[in-house]
């Protein structure tokens, strides 16, 4: 069940230098709620989560945690505000064990109300990580180390998970353990974006989605609503349609 918004955008414009990549985009995500970002390579949906984590600078106004501007925030700050990210290609420390990745994102959690995450809270989630705590984690399976990204930014306690692109070069079966894992995470009011390429994979584990192409929005809508052909006519831009 999903709660009040926890954050939203408005009309939020991002640029790499000369170039423009979102133009105006308003989103929003209620507590405990699943948004899934689908487009193609190109499109803006990493660029968002960039905007709302601080790795862009962007108007305060353009980003509201709480209905606070949050915008421009550094990502520390946005971290002790309660977001976390898993980023693309996933950034661990290479020369690390599993479990000193982990123990990592524990020196700078902020304590929040309720179950707080743990390290046993990971290992449950992600069995084969126990398994492997103390192995360097890069002798780890690509989904492996995608378990440890999640699960390192999970020890942040974030109130809103910004999940990029978790599904990219696995295989089959290790997306769908690791997508499994979502409502587990959810569960307790942990609002989830996932960026997502995959249409039918990001409609089957959200409550709604937003559909970008070249820097705009031009679908929203409850995933189980979402026809495939509106989703296709907006991915390719046949249309700029809205459900």
């Amino acid at each position: 069940m999903t709660g009040s918004t926890l954050l939203s955008t408005h009309e939020l414009k991002a640029r790499y230098g000369d170039f423009q990549a979102l133009y105006g985009i308003d989103f929003n995500i209620a507590e405990g709620e699943v948004v899934a970002l689908i487009g193609a390579n190109g499109a803006g949906k990493s660029t968002l989560l960039k905007s709302i984590m601080g790795l862009l600078r962007v108007a305060p106004d353009m980003v509201r945690l709480d209905d606070r501007p949050v915008g421009g925030s550094q990502p520390h700050r946005m971290v002790s505000h309660g977001v976390a990210i898993v980023p693309e290609g996933r950034r661990l420390f290479s020369g690390m064990s599993v479990v000193d990745n982990l123990r990592v994102a524990l020196d700078h959690a902020v304590p929040r109300q309720g179950e707080l995450w743990t390290i046993e809270r990971i290992f449950a989630l992600f069995p084969i990580l126990k398994e492997k705590q103390a192995a360097p984690v890069q002798s780890l399976s690509g989904g492996q180390q995608q378990m440890v990204a999640i699960g390192r930014a999970l020890l942040n306690q974030p109130r809103l998970l910004l999940c990029d692109e978790i599904s990219l070069g696995l295989a089959p079966k290790v997306v769908r353990e690791i997508y499994q894992s979502i409502p587990s995470i959810s569960k307790n009011g942990t609002a989830i974006v996932l960026v997502e390429q995959d249409v039918g994979l990001a409609r089957s584990a959200s409550d709604r989605l937003y559909c970008m192409l070249e820097g705009r929005v031009t679908l929203t809508g409850r995933s189980a609503d979402v026809s495939r052909e509106t989703i296709g006519e907006a991915y390719f831009g046949a249309s700029h349609a809205v459900a």
